[in-house]
């Protein structure tokens, strides 16, 4: 008896929880959502851009400065699923909730800035090494993010 009344409250209680997912799912804003990445100089051959994922937009920009095979404007569109990974990633890492820089003792590597912006909250660190791996797995999606195909030139904005 008890095991038909746990089936049938499950069966009662299944599909309203199933409509609320689909539907927090399918109404994401990512209006806010704003994420900059900057990779700094150094004392070797390390690239050298500023990467910009712009949620109300659905766009990413590269900015290649040096040492990076695109040297100049990028641009890329976004979709839904690709801003929901970067959330995701973000939200996963506690980002907000990291130190706001990680400077270390190796002073020869580059410095690197992630900004993260979404819903009205805005968040800044400074990182050149002894990040925890929470802060560096983000730097190497970014990074892959970066160097991934589908750029397109933007002729439109002056180097």
């Amino acid at each position: 008896m008890k095991l038909f009344i746990y089936t049938f409250i499950a069966i009662l209680f299944a599909p309203c929880n199933a409509s609320k997912k689909i539907n927090s799912t399918s109404s994401s804003d990512y209006s806010t959502l704003e994420i900059v990445y900057q990779r700094t100089v150094c004392f070797g051959r390390c690239p050298v851009y500023t990467l910009t994922i712009n949620g109300a937009t659905k766009t990413a920009t590269f900015k290649g400065e040096k040492d990076t095979e695109k040297i100049g404007n990028f641009v890329k569109k976004l979709n839904d699923e690709d801003l929901k990974s970067f959330v995701e990633a973000f939200e996963g890492a506690n980002f907000n909730d990291l130190k706001d820089e990680y400077l270390g003792l190796i002073t020869d590597f580059p410095i690197k800035y992630i900004t993260y912006t979404n819903k009205g909250k805005t968040k800044k660190i400074k990182e050149r090494s002894g990040a925890p791996k929470e802060l560096t797995d983000l730097e190497k999606m970014l990074d892959a993010f970066a160097e991934a195909d589908g750029w397109v030139k933007d002729d439109k904005v002056d180097n």
